[in-house]
């Protein structure tokens, strides 16, 4: 009895001591305070959010707030510009003093070889936040995320096809008639951003201006692209997992007629209207309308009526949807006085297409060794690993899409489709026995590894030197597939049969080998130090060397007993062996001098000498200088009352970069296995000159002047920069056109023409926080005017009067220019459309006397009604000519066909006299993009939009949008549903279409339409949706129960909405055709361990 009243007193102590306080810690108290900034001022929309759940307010008018929470619960105070502070709730008032966030100022940016604070940059240098977040996008190459990113940098994705990613990447326009891509650097070493696995990156850096790309000399003239892989961080190890399944899409094809009978109709109507006979009996269009009323109905030859009678889309055969998916795993850490960053990433990208698709497996290794105090030992090595099945998809893009009518069946019950119709051309295409037609493979491998040493000595004395090796290999190997049976599903036929061992033995295997490896030393000397606490002085200088080979080979053999026998040792006759071995190396000086004195007045100058082995000794050397210089208002006394600015600076700066993108051997003659010679009635190759030489090749300069202003303000919830520059590009290595005497030979490269840029780039944007809802939106918008300054002299043309009166009209555009279709001329932009006028006139058709009226004709150009036919009649017989067909008629100009302008006023319209100029090329003038972020309780949405203006894009294609049609070629959907279409001689017939804006169909390759004019070129301004994200962050008190640090599942779309005018596949590949853009739907998981 005693004990057990022992037990409960000790329960009850217990109670008290323990479970009272327990209690009381767990019962909520009512917190309430003021929140102020340094100068007293009270804040309003701070948020007070209780730690670890979604309770929480913000403070009003008066800075003030209350908030219920539990004892003892810490308290987060946040505000966009303001440090975050996390305070224990141990009183029921709690008044607090906000701190300026100076982050923002402090925030350091990768520069060339080295970083500096972003507030104290005087160059133009941006920078992409490309946090893990970015990562969700189900993108292929890194360079697709930079689209629409930043003012200055435009990237547009010219092909999707796997393995092969392309992008048009231009730093403030296009500089030079040579290559104008940016250098891309990955850690220090040159590469392709289509290499760069983007789970690696942790940060990028574009320098758009001389001052910031002086430092990089020989390559840095068409801007530079700095990208840092992530590294190793002190602490625990960190595991990370991020996975995602993206399904795609074609974004976008071109559409053919599909219905045969239709198409059947249309080839014969453009029959009529070449004056020729038509194609197609009325007997066979009739059979396929039954049997697609009854598409399920048996045929005659017992197979389905919609196999037997087909009207196949090719495009939807030959593109289908796939999924997509990546897993990427990452270790990171610190054991004692190492660090490390391990990666390890796969993609499985099926393709759109059969046969197209590829497996690429990424591997990265990034260490650092503190060995002691002063030296620090690292190895960065990563590379990757392509796996690719191989076709024809390639010449899809060309003959072999255009060349496929409806009428053929694409596969059924293990057998390849043939043409159905009698009257159809015979070697039309099977698109989908094409591509199976062909087998063989791609592999790549490129691996990269950098040793690197850091010593620190004396005081403030930073030496690091690199060693980078770089290796890269792609083997292909092609040959013809196993036999594939094609066959006529309506009357029961094979069409084609196995090969006879004549025919294999004719097969060829063909092996391609391209290889190379380069290495570079880098080494680097920095010294800073401030003094008297106001001046602060850097310095760095350094050395690196380069030095690149490379070598193809190419193999044929024949002689193959079997299709399945494709190793070379099973084949028994060479066929070719090709190859060339290439190598090329530079040497350079450079350093850099930086100088800031209280934070106010800023300078930079740098310096490069190059040395490059594309030129020859007396002209190898090159000296690339750039000054700098900024100046911090916002420091200045006179602006300190402006409590609203946080930072305003003005920069300027000029320099000078150099380019040698040309050929490794363009300063000597090269021989060549081009000129043949006859020995015994024998053609034989013969070794001789192929190009001319020209030693006095230089470099070519680019001269950068810039002016920048940035801003913060509203605690740096706005922030902006304007900039404006101009940049001359001289002694541009160029081929200019040799006379056709010289046929058979190269022309050689010379320092002969001069390019302009003039631009301005605009960025804004905007943070900020209401309570726990934190957001973002940022733009961008850059305008860049090209135009070459000099050339081969300038375009004379005109009449000239000769001695007997006459008047002759003369024209020096061969000399001065070349191209076709595009050209390069002196005063205009790079690669400008050089078309016909189409004829615009008034519609008052003959003068008050009677008279014809050359300007009254049709106000488009088209002959739509009979009017606009008695004026061309009336012009005709007034002697003017309309070129090319020159006649009236259907088999010449009739109703529906396009006129050109007369130029040069000799009354003869549309003539190559009258080829003009149009102000456009495929290079945009303009670029934007906008972006939006948004978060709250975990929840986070991101949108970004890209586009471009100002350009064209030349799209004609016949089976595409041509309105000529070609006998077994396909006929593009718009154009042939809506075409104009008139017969005189029946005006009520109901295919009756006055106001189309797509000429007649006719089969004459020579119609009147079939010249280079306005009408070729369509309007290419987009705006795209490039990437929609959104994402949920798991709480943190859930996820740790399971031994998880941070769980984020997320959806996300790539490419999902085009807005603009053109036809075509995609106007952001510059092209009507093309492999199709995908678009993509993807879920994701990110995991920390």
């Amino acid at each position: 009895m005693e004990n057990n009243f022992k037990r409960k007193l000790m329960a009850f102590w217990l109670f008290l001591w323990v479970g009272i306080p327990f209690m009381l810690a767990q019962s909520p108290m009512m917190i309430s305070g003021r929140i102020t900034d340094d100068l007293g001022e009270p804040m309003i929309g701070v948020s007070v959010l209780e730690k670890g759940t979604s309770n929480g307010v913000i403070t009003n008018m008066e800075g003030n707030y209350s908030l219920k929470v539990k004892q003892g619960a810490v308290i987060v105070y946040s505000y966009i510009g303001y440090v975050t502070q996390e305070l224990k709730a141990v009183s029921e008032r709690m008044n607090i003093t906000m701190k300026e966030d100076t982050r923002t100022l402090d925030e350091v940016v990768v520069v060339g070889y080295g970083s500096q604070k972003k507030v104290n940059l005087t160059g133009s240098v941006a920078t992409v936040n490309f946090d893990d977040k970015t990562l969700s996008r189900p993108v292929t190459t890194l360079a697709s995320t930079l689209s629409g990113m930043v003012a200055g940098l435009n990237v547009m994705q010219t092909s999707s096809k796997p393995n092969s990613e392309s992008s048009t990447l231009r730093i403030r326009g296009t500089g030079t008639l040579n290559d104008s891509a940016p250098l891309v650097l990955v850690d220090g070493m040159e590469m392709s951003l289509n290499n760069v696995n983007p789970n690696d990156i942790a940060s990028i850096s574009i320098l758009k201006d001389a001052a910031s790309c002086a430092i990089y000399g020989n390559r840095g003239a068409n801007g530079v692209i700095l990208l840092t892989t992530k590294k190793g961080t002190d602490g625990k190890i960190n595991v990370t997992y991020s996975g995602k399944f993206s399904y795609n899409t074609p974004a976008n094809l071109i559409r053919m007629v599909s219905n045969y009978a239709d198409y059947m109709e249309f080839i014969n109507e453009a029959s009529d209207n070449a004056g020729q006979a038509q194609v197609f009996s009325q007997t066979t269009i009739d059979t396929w309308r039954a049997a697609a009323s009854n598409p399920n109905g048996i045929s005659e030859s017992g197979y389905p009526n919609y196999v037997a009678y087909p009207n196949t889309d090719w495009y939807d055969e030959v593109y289908n949807p796939k999924l997509m998916q990546e897993h990427s795993i990452t270790l990171t850490g610190a054991e004692k006085r190492t660090r490390y960053s391990l990666n390890a990433t796969y993609v499985d990208n099926p393709g759109l297409v059969v046969n197209s698709g590829m497996k690429k497996y990424y591997m990265r290794s990034n260490l650092e060794s503190q060995v002691a105090s002063f030296l620090a030992v690292g190895l960065n090595a990563w590379g990757y690993h392509v796996d690719q099945e191989r076709n024809n998809v390639d010449d899809l893009n060309g003959l072999q899409m255009q060349k496929s009518t409806p009428g053929t069946y694409p596969y059924y019950d293990g057998k390849y489709g043939a043409p159905e119709a009698l009257e159809e051309d015979p070697v039309v295409n099977n698109p989908v026995y094409y591509l199976n037609s062909a087998g063989g493979s791609y592999k790549t491998t490129k691996f990269f590894v950098n040793p690197y040493i850091k010593i620190d000595f004396l005081k403030n004395f930073h030496l690091t030197s690199n060693f980078y090796y770089d290796h890269y290999r792609q083997e292909n190997l092609w040959h013809y597939s196993d036999y594939q049976e094609r066959f006529s599903f309506q009357r029961g036929e094979t069409m084609n049969v196995p090969p006879t061992s004549e025919l294999l033995a004719e097969y060829p295997v063909k092996y391609y080998i391209d290889g190379n490896q380069s290495w570079k030393n880098t080494t680097t000397l920095n010294w800073g130090q401030i003094f008297k606490g106001k001046h602060d002085v850097a310095a760095l200088v350094g050395y690196e060397e380069f030095r690149k080979w490379a070598r193809t080979t190419d193999i044929s053999k024949k002689g193959m007993l079997d299709t399945s026998l494709t190793d070379f040792d099973a084949l028994t006759e060479p066929d070719y062996i090709d190859g060339s071995t290439t190598e090329f190396s530079s040497r350079s000086i450079f350093g850099r001098v930086t100088y800031t004195y209280d934070s106010r007045y800023l300078f930079e100058a740098n310096v490069r000498y190059d040395g490059s082995s594309r030129f020859s000794p007396e002209n190898r050397w090159g000296i690339f200088p750039s000054f700098s210089a900024g100046w911090r208002l916002s420091e200045e006394k006179f602006m300190k009352k402006l409590n609203w600015l946080d930072n305003l600076k003005l920069r300027v700066s000029w320099g000078r970069l150099g380019n040698n993108s040309i050929g490794n051997y363009e300063w000597q003659a090269v021989y060549a296995t081009a000129p043949h010679y006859a020995f015994g009635n024998k053609e034989v190759p013969g070794l001789g000159m192929g190009s001319f030489s020209n030693y006095n090749l230089e470099w070519e300069t680019t001269t950068v002047t810039n002016l920048g202003i940035d801003f913060s303000m509203l605690k740096n919830r706005l922030s902006g920069t304007v900039e404006v520059y101009n940049k001359l590009t001289d002694g541009i290595l160029y081929n200019p056109t040799l006379s056709p005497t010289l046929s058979g030979f190269s022309s050689p490269r010379q320092n002969i023409a001069e390019v302009t840029n003039k631009g301005l780039e605009i960025t804004l944007g905007w943070n900020d926080r209401i309570g726990s809802v934190s957001y973002g939106i940022s733009g961008n918008f850059s305008y860049n005017k090209n135009e070459v300054t000099k050339y081969k002299g300038e375009l004379v043309r005109g009449w000239q009067q000769n001695a007997d009166g006459s008047s002759t009209y003369y024209t020096n555009l061969g000399e001065v220019s070349t191209g076709d279709l595009q050209r390069v001329l002196e005063g205009h932009m790079i690669n400008e459309f050089y078309v016909l006028n189409v004829y615009k006139g008034n519609r008052n058709y003959f003068n008050a006397d009677g008279t014809v009226n050359p300007k009254g004709g049709p106000s488009d150009g088209m002959i739509r009604t009979e009017d606009d036919m008695k004026w061309l009649q009336a012009m005709t017989n007034a002697g003017y000519k309309f070129y090319p067909k020159q006649g009236i008629g259907k088999s010449n100009i009739w109703y529906g066909d396009i006129i050109y302008a007369d130029l040069d006023g000799d009354g003869i319209y549309g003539d190559d006299d009258d080829k003009d100029f149009q102000g456009y090329s495929k290079t945009p003038k303009y670029y934007f993009g906008f972006q939006t972020n948004l978060s709250w309780k975990g929840i986070d949405f991101s949108m970004n939009w890209a586009g471009a203006a100002g350009f064209k894009i030349n799209w004609y294609q016949s089976g595409e949008n041509s309105s000529i049609t070609w006998f077994g070629y396909g006929i593009g959907k718009d154009v042939a549903y809506d075409h104009y279409f008139y017969d005189p001689e029946n005006p009520n017939d109901p295919r009756t279409n006055l106001t189309s804006a797509n000429p007649r169909l006719t089969m004459d390759k020579a119609a009147q339409v079939s010249v280079s004019g306005q009408h070729i070129l369509h309007n290419g301004n987009y705006l795209k949706l490039k990437n929609l994200t959104v994402g949920y962050t798991l709480p943190k008190d859930w996820v740790q129960k399971v031994c998880m640090q941070n769980v984020r599942v997320y959806v996300s779309g790539e490419n999902l909405l085009t807005i603009t005018k053109f036809k075509g596949i995609d106007p952001e590949m510059m092209s009507g055709v093309g492999y199709a853009p995908m678009r993509q739907y993807a879920f994701g998981v990110n995991v920390t361990f």
